[in-house]
C-alpha cells in the first residue's frame, strides 16, 4: 500500500510532543525506543517516516537507520512543528 508520508510524519511529530520531553536546546526530544512502543499500532512504517521527516529537516537523529533493541536510547529530536 501507498504510505500517505505528510499524514505518517504528522502522526511521528504528535508523538514525540506527546511522549518525549524538552531538550537543553528547547526542542521536543524522545527515545527511539519510546518511539518504537508507542507508535506500534500507528505507524507499521516507523523506519521510512522517520528518513522522510529527517529528509524535510523536521527531525534529526544520530544515525541513518535506527534499529531495535540497539538503538533505543538514540534521541529523535523535533526541529520544527
Amino acid at each position: 500500500p501507498l504510505v500517505n508520508t505528510s499524514e505518517e510524519i504528522t502522526i511521528l511529530i504528535g508523538a514525540i510532543k506527546e511522549y518525549g520531553s524538552i531538550n537543553s536546546e528547547g526542542k521536543h526530544s524522545v527515545s527511539y525506543g519510546i518511539l518504537f512502543d508507542k507508535t506500534a499500532n500507528t505507524l507499521e512504517a516507523l523506519n521510512g517516516t522517520l528518513r522522510a521527516a529527517k529528509r524535510q529537516k523536521k527531525v534529526a537523529f544520530d544515525a541513518e537507520l535506527l534499529m531495535m533493541p540497539k538503538d533505543k536510547d538514540v534521541q529523535v529530536v523535533l526541529l520544527e512543528d
